[in-house]
């Protein structure tokens, strides 16, 4: 890159020369390219907002700006041993916010999930 195509970029408008070729270039000054949750969410809203746009979307769920586990940290433990060991991370790391659970204490498949193999069981293998 010569040093004139990036004097003129750093001035907040491209050259002609540069601008003309990029067709349906848009800037979207509200997300910042350090920022990759909100570019991420973007995506997912440009996905769903085609859909919408087609008139698809009628029996769509809403869509929320953020996740549920929005741009926070996510720990996932095995056992009820994890909250401890956060709590104690959050007091040595002077972490402001505690912790939320957002699914549950036991693991549960939803009753629409086969538990139950389809293999016969084999002599040795009692099921």
């Amino acid at each position: 890159m010569r040093a004139r195509e990036f004097v003129t970029e750093s001035q907040g408008k491209l050259a002609s020369s540069q601008a003309d070729p990029l067709q349906h270039t848009y800037i979207i000054p509200g997300i910042r390219n350090n920022d990759p949750y909100h570019a991420y969410r973007l995506g997912v809203a440009m996905a769903r907002a085609r859909v919408d746009l087609a008139g698809e979307g009628a029996d769509m769920p809403q869509f929320h700006s953020v996740s549920a586990f929005g741009q926070n940290a996510v720990v996932a433990g095995f056992n009820d041993n994890v909250e401890a060991v956060i709590d104690q991370a959050l007091k040595l790391t002077d972490t402001p916010g505690g912790k939320r659970l957002i699914g549950s204490k036991i693991s549960q498949e939803p009753d629409w999930v086969n538990d139950q193999s389809i293999a016969r069981p084999f002599k040795g293998y009692p099921r």
